[in-house]
């Protein structure tokens, strides 16, 4: 599960901002799941509970976008795996290296990375709004 190296160190930094704003008070809670590289989409790992749980965590994610015109789906992409040697081939999910679900009040109101129209929002740009916000004090959050 160790992502490159690159990747690693973007994961560490977001990771430090997201206790930072628990720690400021500014959101209340961090949970964070390490998932690897890529899940098998063939019937004996989708059965398992580990697989389902994720597989339907993505599809809550993804589902999110459509009532605020936004997409997930670009991020988290599908791709067939071929092995000639084996002679198989699989299906398989390759999620984003980072992803930042935002949920309020127990309701999922944001995931990042996202496309909203033409525009895409990292989940760098998420953190980095989040502080310029917070920083000011601008946060509103309505019950």
């Amino acid at each position: 599960m160790l992502p490159p190296l690159g990747a690693k160190s973007r994961q560490e930094s977001l990771l430090e901002s997201l206790d930072e704003f628990v720690d400021d008070g500014v959101i209340d809670d961090v949970s964070i799941t390490i998932i690897g590289n890529r899940l098998c989409l063939c019937d004996t790992c989708t059965k398992t509970d580990a697989e389902s749980a994720l597989i339907n965590r993505f599809k809550e994610l993804d589902d999110w976008g459509r009532e605020y015109d936004a997409s997930t789906s670009p991020f988290f992409e599908t791709h067939t795996l071929d092995s000639r040697m084996a002679g198989e081939t699989a299906r398989a999910l390759v999620p984003p290296r980072i992803c930042v679900a935002l949920y309020c009040d127990g309701d999922l109101s944001g995931v990042f990375p996202c496309e909203m129209g033409d525009v895409l929002v990292s989940a760098t740009d998420f953190v980095s709004t989040l502080a310029e916000l917070s920083e000011d004090r601008q946060i509103v959050v309505e019950s």
